[in-house]
């Protein structure tokens, strides 16, 4: 046994990881140090946070000596995430065999193994199953273990490649290339800035100018003591405070993610969105025969169809408070957000009441608005950091897109902060 890299379908993926559990916060951190301890040697680490169910995080470690690469994906870990619960597997495959040990949702320490010899991975197999305890047993039908599920692998991993190898240590070509890539990040975020600030200009003239007007009908109703008084206007709605808090949002759409079925037999998925209220998946496939998924709408051609989700309903956040343009900026610049802000419009002034007759110029409201996105490879992942305690968030969708390297998942929303 050994480690090394398989390929499942037209991907590659690392295998013989070394696992640990680590219930501490600092999850990358601990994971290094083990990498760096003598005797193991370990250029590259694999994380997998926690989940509600109670799991706790872990990780494992590679080595470039068996083929391990930054960036490849974690063949034991996706499978996990793929296929939670307590069971074990031995996946015939070109390179060799792989022999994979899940417990409780963990990957056991000595869970991920690679075999050329077969009858060793039988023996480790039969080993796991004799100490008994798990729910679901994978193996070749030509093995003849009794219970045992010959599915292949490539649809039970689903292409899956969340969990991938980290360097423990940045290489020095890695460095100079974030070195450029930083700056040419300031490039585009000072030229981000002068858009913001000219924005900022022209809503300040903007403001001068109805500020004069209201001089001027103040003047005028001082003049003409007999004239009738302005109306009083409404205040203006926070919108803010009538939606629930952004990490409520996220947490939400990825509980009902567990709704949706990993894979449907002759379908693929083209998109998903949530919004909070609901997650929508779209599927489509090719000409041919494909039984229709279960819950889904399809389309008048039979080659799309819809599946709807609905979420258990949020409550408001209630009274909160909005900060400062400049803070928000600044939080931006500083943590490098993966996405973008930009200043949008502001909302619609409150309406005249029904029957008003005269001029109606309600003021602006003491707040403007920015929109954003952050682009991260798996929910909640740093999306707490971002903007878990930034006063104003909305959340109003998350979509998932993308494939192989380049899938990611999108939110998008706008903040509400204050105008200055």
């Amino acid at each position: 046994m050994g480690a090394g890299v398989v390929t499942v379908g037209r991907r590659q993926y690392a295998v013989g990881l070394y696992w640990e559990n680590s219930p501490s916060g600092r999850l990358a951190q601990t994971a290094k140090e083990a990498a760096r301890q003598p005797g193991q040697q370990a250029e590259f680490y694999a994380l997998r946070s926690g989940a509600k169910n109670g799991r706790v995080p872990q990780f494992g470690l590679g080595q470039s000596a068996a083929g391990h690469k930054a960036g490849m994906p974690a063949f034991a870990a996706c499978l996990a995430n793929q296929q939670p619960g307590s069971w074990a597997g031995a996946f015939r495959l070109r390179e060799g065999i792989v022999v994979t040990v899940v417990r409780d949702d963990l990957v056991v320490p000595d869970g991920d193994q690679f075999f050329v010899n077969e009858h060793e991975a039988r023996d480790r197999l039969l080993q796991e199953v004799g100490f008994g305890g798990l729910q679901r047993i994978y193996a070749p039908e030509a093995w003849s273990i009794s219970g045992a599920d010959s599915m292949p692998v490539s649809l039970l991993l689903d292409e899956r490649r969340d969990v991938r190898l980290r360097p423990v240590e940045i290489p020095k070509k890695m460095i100079l290339i974030g070195a450029l890539a930083a700056g040419l990040l300031l490039v585009v975020l000072a030229g981000g800035w002068y858009y913001n600030e000219k924005m900022a200009e022209e809503e300040a003239a903007q403001q001068a100018q109805r500020d004069a007007l209201r001089r001027l009908q103040s003047q005028a109703n001082k003049a003409n003591p007999f004239q009738k008084a302005g109306p009083e206007y409404p205040p203006p709605e926070r919108k803010w405070e009538k939606t629930p808090h952004p990490l409520e949002v996220i947490e939400s759409c990825r509980a009902g993610l567990a709704e949706i079925p990993a894979t449907v037999v002759g379908w693929r998925m083209t998109t998903l969105k949530c919004d909070g209220r609901q997650i929508t998946v779209t599927l489509s496939h090719d000409k041919g025969y494909a039984p229709p998924p279960p819950h889904a709408t399809v389309n008048d051609t039979g080659l799309g169809a819809t599946m709807t989700v609905p979420l258990p309903a949020l409550n408001p956040r209630g009274r909160e408070n909005l900060t400062d343009p400049s803070e928000i900026t600044k939080r931006f610049l500083t943590q490098n957000w993966p996405g973008t802000v930009n200043r949008v419009a502001d909302d619609p002034p409150p309406p005249p009441p029904a029957g008003y007759q005269g001029a109606w110029l309600p003021p602006p409201a003491p707040w403007v608005k920015r929109s954003f996105t952050v682009k991260v490879p798996e929910l909640p992942a740093s999306l707490a950091d971002y903007f878990g305690d930034l006063p104003g968030a909305i959340i109003e969708s998350v979509s998932f897109s993308g494939s192989g390297g380049n899938a990611a998942w999108t939110v998008d929303g706008v903040i509400y902060e204050n105008r200055i």
